[in-house]
């Protein structure tokens, strides 16, 4: 079965990138400072994915791979296809080890990460998708609401305890998480493939972090989080402002639409009875409370900070999306609907 091969032991580091010349040197500094037993027993390797960059990301990424003090091996390699989901999935497919560890171009990982994330990846062969805990590092004086959208950032805490979070929150986000590469390769031998771009340019959409957790999910793995890997998240001055929260928002809720399939799935096995309907009129709802919340507390406007009427806009949003996939008779829970059944065959279960 394909969850029995064997893996070099050690784990992969996949940098995806878009114009990451400046934030490059300062992540795979922080790698070289990543602390490993003896190499024969734990090998790291570091793998820059340069995403059709328009700066200098491949030859700065390059150079610093190369450098004679940099303790690992390195590579990089080149995605023209625009999007994240493109550029991980071109990473997933040359990564050499047995774990896989996801890094954005703005993390900096503790120096004990990577050891001990292999550690708890080890010690438990059920884990599909492990995350930690990132903290800001804010590139000027954050705005007075940073706090509360902190989440948002992949800069916050991502429950309440350490352990299983499979049933909920059921995702982690992707910068710092560490993948089972014996389980991205059976949902891919069961014929999975992203239902998203992720972010591309000054494009917010995402969710290819979500989307890996449920496909594994449904596969039989776990995914879990523990607080004691931890990581710097560098946030620059262009993103701390109230309209990068919107567009953020925005982004979300077209991803949250796109990949309903596989929650629905992840707790029933048949395809309801016009189910782009069914959740848009279930999102009205929130959009109908979040509305009532926001004029209950006069947030009549989009103002920096106003919570309420943020959510309020991401449901409206959600909800157009949901009608708009009604219309078009989009088949994505067709789709996923029969990959649950592939993913539920003896060979391809975990």
């Amino acid at each position: 079965m394909p969850y029995n091969k064997n893996y070099v032991n050690g784990i992969s580091v996949l940098i995806c990138c878009y114009n990451s010349e400046q934030r490059l040197p300062r992540t795979i500094s922080a790698l070289a400072e990543q602390l490993r037993p003896d190499i024969a027993e734990f090998a790291i390797e570091v793998l820059v994915v340069d995403n059709a960059s328009k700066d200098k990301t491949y030859a700065t990424a390059k150079s610093l791979l190369e450098d004679p003090d940099f303790p690992y091996n390195g590579r990089v390699l080149y995605e023209q296809k625009p999007g994240k989901s493109h550029a991980l999935e071109r990473g997933l497919q040359e990564a050499q080890y047995k774990y896989i560890a996801i890094v954005d171009d703005d993390n900096w990982l503790a120096p004990d990460y990577l050891l001990l994330a292999n550690a708890l990846m080890e010690a438990n062969p059920k884990i599909g998708v492990l995350g930690g805990v990132g903290a800001p590092v804010c590139e000027v004086v954050p705005p007075s609401w940073f706090s509360r959208f902190a989440i948002d950032y992949a800069a916050d805490r991502q429950a309440d305890y350490s352990g299983d979070i499979t049933s909920e929150p059921g995702f982690l986000y992707g910068a710092g998480s560490v993948i089972r590469r014996a389980a991205w390769e059976q949902v891919r031998e069961a014929g999975f493939h992203s239902l998203l771009t992720g972010r591309y340019g000054n494009n917010l959409n995402s969710g290819e972090d979500n989307e890996l957790c449920y496909v594994l999910a449904l596969a039989g793995y776990r995914i879990w989080y523990d607080e004691r890997l931890k990581f710097q998240h560098f946030i620059p001055a262009q993103r701390l402002n109230w309209n990068y929260v919107r567009r953020l928002y925005k982004g979300n809720a077209a991803s949250e639409v796109s990949l309903r399939p596989y929650r629905h799935f992840m707790q029933r096995t048949d395809v309801p009875v016009l189910p782009w309907i069914r959740n848009g009129l279930y999102a009205g709802r929130f959009a109908l409370k979040a509305s009532w919340r926001a004029i209950r507390q006069k947030q009549f406007f989009p103002r920096e900070g106003n919570r309420e009427f943020l959510l309020a806009a991401f449901y409206w949003h959600e909800v157009w999306l949901y009608f708009n996939k009604a219309w078009k008779q989009d088949p994505k829970f067709i789709q996923v609907q029969q990959l649950t059944t592939r993913l539920n065959t003896s060979s391809h279960r975990a």
